[in-house]
């Protein structure tokens, strides 16, 4: 299944490296409920960058595919450890297997999948969380299950995840919506030459057939 996920998004999503992964960008709308309101206003976006393909596969294709049918979704919930997106109408289903790579640990400012079995919901880990989201950490009867993880925040973690996120008001899972933090999109982001790129990067786009005219 791996060898096999690796392939497919090789096809569906363009060849990439351990130096130049695959990126994923988080654009955001702060609902006037969050402290900050006005003094941040609603937009604001922070930067996942994906874990080499070779560790975590099925994890990362995953995540893109999340990304590619993207139809609505929020941070719901606020706990001590992590910051968790409920996902609304992707069609993405859970993970097929709880894939997980020692190099991939949960540390603080990584992305995981939330759940078992795990998926599409993911969280951000706002603490180091490689002990209680690691092998062993879910279950007793088995010491190498973890929780799944594929990326890491590489740009907006401290001023935006933290600093904004993390001020949603209540504690847990919220159920007023009002008072989460809309995903308004996930931008996938694949490595390019191109002369439009930006620090060797470009939005993916999805290649459609052309209809014939009638």
């Amino acid at each position: 299944l791996q060898e096999a996920t690796r392939r497919l998004m090789e096809v569906r999503y363009g060849p990439t490296t351990d130096t130049k992964p695959y990126r994923v960008k988080v654009v955001l709308e702060f609902q006037k409920s969050i402290p900050d309101f006005e003094e941040n206003g609603p937009s604001g976006s922070f930067l996942i960058e994906m874990a080499p393909v070779k560790y975590v596969p099925h994890s990362v294709f995953t995540f893109l595919e999340v990304a590619r049918n993207w139809k609505s979704g929020a941070f719901h919930r606020v706990a001590g450890h992590v910051l968790q997106v409920l996902c609304r109408g992707t069609g993405v289903q859970h993970l097929a297997f709880q894939e997980y790579h020692p190099k991939v640990p949960h540390k603080r400012g990584t992305v995981g999948y939330a759940g078992r079995p795990s998926g599409p919901e993911w969280y951000v880990s706002i603490q180091d969380n490689s002990k209680n989201h690691g092998p062993g950490s879910q279950q007793n009867a088995n010491p190498y299950e973890a929780d799944a993880g594929f990326g890491t925040v590489i740009e907006g973690f401290e001023d935006v995840v933290v600093k904004r996120i993390r001020l949603m008001p209540g504690h847990e899972f919220i159920n007023d919506k009002t008072k989460h933090v809309n995903i308004l999109q996930l931008i996938i982001l694949v490595p390019s030459d191109a002369p439009s790129a930006v620090d060797g990067y470009i939005p993916w786009t999805e290649w459609k057939k052309s209809q014939p005219k009638l």
